[in-house]
């Protein structure tokens, strides 16, 4: 008895001490698509090769802009959670003094293997703050069906293409939309505008960082947008309420025949068991706008750790993301979540080329891709142009006023 006693006893002894050695973090992450199913496959393998350590979700908003605004109330506060944070590729430069500098880590990381035009925006003054988890670039799906079925070969190369096409099959198929995008008064709409500005021959700011929005170029571009609404009819008056997943499903349930959405749409698009399209979707570069360009807003998400860690928890934190950066969980990531791999051997595995080849095809694109304006004030540089931007496309002001006041106040916002 008293040998069984002692055996139990140091069982216990035992757990309690693995308890005790054990480094508990926590982790951010939103659910648009399939991006918090495989992020829990992922972080399942990654704790059971660490067994020491114990990672967290803390689910957040799918709203880019919603979980900034958690983002600035956790760190302003000095709290040390959450421990690693899921970032959009504009905010390092805003949150660079909150978070660890990773610029000695950068041979632990692989960062030589990655996309250069990642490891940029993750880098702040020669600080590397963040690490490339996934990249994205704005694309066009289209029902390929549709479109061979009325006699069109390819996808429109224009956005006056888009709307012939639209109005032409709406014109014939019954409960159908002709193009959903993200219209909501979010940061996905800057997104969105951005891409219409830069092809309308627009921009936002110049390379001295002066506000030039208020241009021709900028009231077309909006116009456009409001237009695809109210004048041309091929867009919903829903549309002004759709972030990503709304339009998704709308496109998923077979209700458009175009979308703009990111790469990670692909795989929910083309599941038989959820989706009325699968099988029946090609995806395209976005159309060329007057300026004979095409433009795709750069996006995509980085992993940060919190300066206010405690160094086991910054160590722990440096391995998880290690781990969901490397070759083998990139890979993973984009055949099951549709979303992009920011090293760049991923996009030569056969594996991505047949569960996803427009991630291969479209490479151009994500490498491409156009950045929003770079500003430590990005944030609050997005909050004034998605208030006016949505404001046209509800027909609240013009598109010629909302472009004026935009650029005013964006001015402010800059002190030039």
């Amino acid at each position: 008895m008293r040998k069984y006693l002692l055996v139990v006893l140091l069982v216990v002894l035992a757990v309690f001490s693995f308890a005790q050695k054990r480094v508990t973090i926590t982790m951010t992450a939103g659910a648009v698509g399939k991006e918090l199913e495989v992020l829990y496959a992922q972080l399942d393998r990654f704790m059971k090769a660490n067994p020491d350590i114990k990672v967290s979700v803390m689910p957040m908003p799918n709203s880019s802009t919603e979980r900034h605004d958690l983002y600035v109330t956790y760190l302003a506060a000095g709290e040390k959670e959450p421990t690693v944070l899921m970032l959009d590729v504009i905010w390092p430069a805003e949150f660079a003094p909150y978070l660890e500098d990773l610029t000695n880590d950068k041979a632990y990381f692989e960062l030589d293997k990655f996309l250069p035009g990642t490891v940029k925006s993750a880098t702040v003054n020669g600080r590397i703050v963040a690490i490339p988890w996934f990249t994205d670039a704005g694309l066009l799906y289209y029902r390929k069906d549709l479109l061979e079925k009325y006699g069109f070969k390819n996808p429109p190369k224009t956005w006056d293409e888009l709307v012939r096409m639209a109005k032409t099959i709406t014109a014939k198929e019954k409960n159908m939309y002709g193009f959903v995008w993200q219209g909501a008064r979010y940061e996905g709409l800057v997104c969105d505008f951005m891409e219409y500005l830069i092809s309308f021959g627009g921009d936002v700011l110049d390379e001295a960082g002066n506000v030039v929005i208020n241009s021709p170029a900028a009231v077309r571009a909006l116009q456009f947008m409001v237009d695809l609404i109210y004048k041309e009819n091929v867009s919903p008056r829903a549309v002004t309420t759709y972030m990503e997943e709304e339009a998704r499903r709308v496109f998923q349930n077979g209700q458009a025949v175009f979308m703009r959405n990111w790469p990670y749409a692909w795989a929910l698009l083309n599941d038989p068991k959820e989706s009325k399209v699968a099988g029946k979707v090609g995806v395209a570069p976005l159309p060329a706008g007057p300026a004979g360009r095409s433009a795709a807003t750069l996006g995509g998400w980085m992993l940060g750790i919190n300066k206010n860690a405690t160094p086991e928890e910054k160590e722990a934190a440096k391995k998880l993301i290690k781990f969901l950066t490397s070759y083998d969980e990139q890979l993973y990531k984009a055949i099951n979540a549709g979303q992009n791999p920011t090293r760049e051997a991923v996009y030569k595995d056969p594996q991505l080329k047949k569960a996803a080849p427009f991630m291969v095809e479209l490479y151009g694109v994500f490498i491409n891709a156009e950045p929003r304006p770079r500003t430590a004030k990005y944030s609050e540089l997005s909050d004034v142009m998605q208030k006016y931007i949505h404001a046209a496309l509800t027909q609240q002001m013009t598109a010629q006023k909302a472009i004026e006041e935009m650029a005013k106040e964006l001015r402010r916002v800059l002190g030039k």
